[in-house]
């Protein structure tokens, strides 16, 4: 009786549990194919929703093409007319001009028109465009775009237009942005500065905390060259290469090479002590620039102390403005264990000095390689 209630009770219980498994299994399938169904239905949601918004995105461009087409249509006979004619605008012409940029799209075409026929114009037709500017009150327009609480290329678009149009009296706002964190900003504050004020803008170099890349500063020296008249500026240079940004004390060497500020040599010479490597480089090729009688001394002073390409660069410029005097300091530098700076060397000794291609053949003597080498292709070249 014990054995068959154990039996029957084994039974029962394995029952069960097997009844359980079945029952977990059934339940597992159903939970899986609930979240498949959700997760396909989320998805469906999320391609509709990317259609309407890309249908919608598309829509918009559309529109806003049309309504450009429709502005240009209507503004760029009266802007033609307008620049053509010798006269400054009507009031009547100004205020056609001004129902028809009465929207903030219409607004911008106007302004970036404008810019571009300010570019392919000076003199009188270039006061026109400007005076056009003003009348319609689109300075109003820029401002608004320079107000701090705007994306960076808003406000870098509003300094553009306002210097564009040669709106000096917003040289204090644009200054603050000389060494705005953004680049782009800054970068136009930078050139706007100078676009108004030639060589006065330059004042941000004191102030500026930021880098100036080599292409900014290649474009702020094509501004200056806006400005025939070079305004003596040599008594701030002096400020500039003691600043403790490197990227200003490179453009301040520039600077002195681009226009000759030979009265700054000593202060350009201390230039080669800088920790900075741009700076020892730029100071090098302005020395170069504003040669004298002084400047293979300092440069070959300088020489063990330099970089490699420094001093390639050095010899470089030596073998053109060495005298005999400098043929000792040139002989040293021939035990240098580096080919290309002994042959350079020996190029700028055998120029300095009469006796300088015989010393190099007495070198070549004990030492063939590579001054045999050498002596050749010395030889070859005169």
């Amino acid at each position: 009786m014990f054995l068959f209630v154990s039996i029957k009770s084994s039974f029962l219980f394995g029952g069960n549990i097997y009844l359980l498994n079945i029952i977990q299994q059934v339940l597992s399938k159903l939970v899986n194919v609930n979240t498949l169904s959700f997760a396909i239905k989320i998805m469906l949601a999320m391609i509709i929703i990317l259609i309407i918004a890309i249908y919608a995105m598309l829509h918009d461009k559309k529109k806003k093409y049309f309504k450009l087409l429709l502005i240009r249509t209507k503004l760029e006979p009266l802007i033609s007319q307008l620049i053509i004619d010798e006269t400054p605008a009507t009031e009547e012409q100004l205020e056609e001009l001004r129902q028809i940029t009465d929207t903030s799209l219409a607004r911008q075409y106007m302004v970036e028109e404008l810019m571009k026929s300010k570019q392919n114009h000076s003199g009188e037709v270039s006061e026109r465009i400007v005076t056009i500017y003003l009348g319609l009150d689109l300075k109003k327009y820029s401002l608004e775009k320079i107000h701090p609480k705007n994306n960076w290329h808003i406000i870098a678009r509003g300094i553009q237009e306002l210097y564009m149009m040669e709106q000096l009296d917003t040289y204090e706002e644009i200054y603050k942005y000389t060494n705005a964190s953004n680049e782009y900003i800054r970068n136009e504050a930078q050139i706007g500065l100078i676009h108004l004020t030639g060589f006065k803008g330059l004042d941000f170099l004191e102030m500026v905390l930021y880098p100036i890349t080599n292409w900014q500063q290649l474009k702020l020296l094509d501004q200056l060259k806006r400005f025939p008249k070079k305004e003596d500026f040599s008594s701030s240079v002096p400020k500039w290469i003691g600043s403790g940004n490197n990227s200003v004390v490179v453009f301040a060497l520039k600077l002195c090479y681009e226009y000759q500020l030979i009265q700054l040599v000593d202060e350009i010479t201390k230039c080669l002590q800088h920790e900075s490597a741009n700076v020892k480089t730029q100071a090098i090729e302005t020395l170069v620039r504003l040669e004298n009688d002084q400047t293979p001394k300092i440069l070959l002073q300088y020489f063990n102390q330099a970089s490699r390409s420094d001093q390639l660069l050095i010899l470089d410029a030596i073998s053109k403005m060495a005298t005999e005097e400098d043929a000792a300091a040139l002989i040293k530098i021939l035990d240098y264990p580096d080919n290309l700076i002994k042959l350079k060397a020996s190029i700028a000794l055998s120029k300095c000095s009469n006796s300088g291609l015989q010393l190099i053949r007495e070198k070549s003597l004990s030492n063939p390689e590579p001054f045999q080498r050498i002596v050749n292709h010395i030889l070859s070249t005169t």
